[in-house]
């Protein structure tokens, strides 16, 4: 009788090397793609600076994991410090793990290609409000598409002029790019 309750209290581990194994991310190579937006913000609850439009978009491209080196240029911007724009336009410059395509002549960068979930909510990435709902729209509608998606669940609906009923939920899976254990060395890390 013991040893027959031992045998039943060991069989669930004997499942969770084979379970661990199918929850780890799939690998896949990749490569850098680089991507131009042009973003012009219209919004009508939530109003930026230039310097804080910019800051909210490079927030969301490091959440997304955007190559380090992405560059963000304002246009449409009036000049004083902290004089809020009416019309801010962002170019947005910035490279994205790819998934090459056959016959491919220049695939860009090899990169390990790992998929990873993300989420984008409030606070998530970290200083993303319920007031920056619109510019979350946005964003999904011009940038995201640019990235490899897959299994894409929630969304993102705006009310203008309120912040009560906004709903920023966004799940999803993205391939990412992981940098060679040779990189990270030539970069002292």
């Amino acid at each position: 009788m013991a040893l027959r309750a031992v045998f039943l209290a060991l069989v669930p581990f004997a499942a969770m090397p084979a379970f661990a194994q199918e929850s780890l991310p799939a690998e896949e190579p990749a490569t850098w793609v680089r991507h131009e937006v042009d973003l012009p913000y219209m919004g009508f609850t939530t109003r930026y600076t230039c310097s804080g439009l910019k800051s909210k978009v490079r927030l969301l491209l490091k959440h997304l994991g955007a190559r380090e080196d992405f560059k963000i240029l304002e246009r449409g911007c009036e000049f004083g410090y902290q004089k809020v724009a009416d019309f801010p336009r962002l170019k947005i410059t910035f490279w994205a793990p790819g998934i090459p395509e056959q016959g491919d002549r220049d695939p860009g960068d090899p990169v390990l290609g790992v998929w990873k979930p993300v989420v984008i909510k409030k606070n998530s990435p970290k200083g993303l409000d319920m007031g920056d709902c619109e510019l979350v729209e946005l964003f999904s509608d011009r940038v995201m598409p640019k990235f490899v998606t897959r299994d894409l669940q929630g969304g993102v609906n705006c009310i203008p002029h309120q912040l009560v009923g906004n709903r920023i939920d966004l799940r999803f899976e993205l391939l990412t790019g992981v940098r060679s254990v040779d990189e990270a060395r030539a970069n002292g890390e």
